[in-house]
C-alpha cells in the first residue's frame, strides 16, 4: 500500500515537472534580451521581443529562411532571470556575382545568395557567361580557384578588380592596370599562378595575358 502511495506520488510529481516546463516554453515571455553582434539587433529584435520561449524556437526557423547569409544561431535562456542571450553567425560577403539575367552575392561558403544585410558596398565583380542559380553552391573548380587567387593577391599583392567566368569555362581575372589575365580552370591551377607570378616579378607590358597554355605565357 505504501509502494503505491510513493508510486503515486512520484507520478503527480513528475506530471507537475512536466506542466510547469510546459509553462514556461509557452507562456513565460524575455524581459531582457542581448543579441551579439550588437549592430545585429535592429534586425533580429522584433523576431525575440515580447515572444515566448516557444515562439522563439519557432521564429529561429523563420530567420534562417529569411536570412540566407545566416549561419548559425545560438540561444542561451536563463528562466530563472528571465532573460534571452542571442549569438548570430553570419558569413563574408567576398563578391557580387551577376549572370546575364541577376546579380547575386558570393559568401566565404561558395554560396550565390541574396542576403538582406549588408555592410558595404565595395565587393569584387564577378560576371559569368554561365547561367546562375540562387541558394545553390558556385562550381567546385571556380571555388577552389579563386582560393588559391586569393591568397596569392593578398601575398603579392595582386589588386583585383573584376572576375569574367566564361562560357568556355575559362576564367578572365583584370586587375587594376585593366589588364586581363586568362586561365583555363580544367588545367593545372598552381602551373598557372606560378605564370602569373612570373609575369607580375618580371614586370612585362601587356593587356592580356594567356597563362592557359602548359609552360608557355602569351600576352600583347
Amino acid at each position: 500500500m505504501r509502494r503505491r502511495r510513493k508510486k503515486i506520488f512520484f507520478f503527480i510529481l513528475t506530471l507537475f515537472f512536466i506542466f510547469f516546463l510546459l509553462a514556461l516554453f509557452y507562456f513565460l515571455k524575455f524581459k531582457e534580451i542581448t543579441i551579439e553582434p550588437e549592430e545585429f539587433s535592429l534586425y533580429f529584435l522584433n523576431y525575440f521581443q515580447n515572444k515566448s520561449f516557444f515562439e522563439v524556437v519557432l521564429n529561429l526557423k523563420k530567420i534562417m529562411l529569411d536570412f540566407k547569409e545566416i549561419i548559425k544561431i545560438e540561444i542561451q535562456p536563463n528562466f530563472l532571470t528571465q532573460k534571452l542571450k542571442i549569438k548570430i553567425e553570419m558569413a563574408k560577403i567576398v563578391a557580387q556575382i551577376c549572370d546575364f539575367q541577376r546579380c547575386y552575392f558570393l559568401d566565404n561558403y561558395s554560396r550565390i545568395i541574396s542576403p538582406k544585410i549588408l555592410t558595404t558596398n565595395n565587393f569584387l565583380k564577378i560576371q559569368s557567361e554561365l547561367k546562375l542559380e540562387e541558394n545553390s553552391l558556385l562550381n567546385p573548380k571556380i571555388t577552389n580557384f579563386l582560393s588559391l587567387l586569393f591568397e596569392y593577391s593578398n601575398w603579392k599583392p595582386l589588386i583585383l578588380k573584376e572576375i569574367k567566368i566564361y562560357s568556355n569555362f575559362d576564367l578572365g581575372v583584370f586587375d587594376d592596370k585593366n589588364r586581363e589575365f586568362l586561365f583555363d580552370l580544367n588545367r593545372d591551377f598552381e602551373e598557372q599562378i606560378k605564370k602569373l607570378h612570373l609575369f607580375l616579378s618580371k614586370d612585362f607590358q601587356g593587356s592580356r595575358i594567356d597563362l592557359r597554355i602548359p609552360k608557355k605565357i602569351y600576352y600583347r
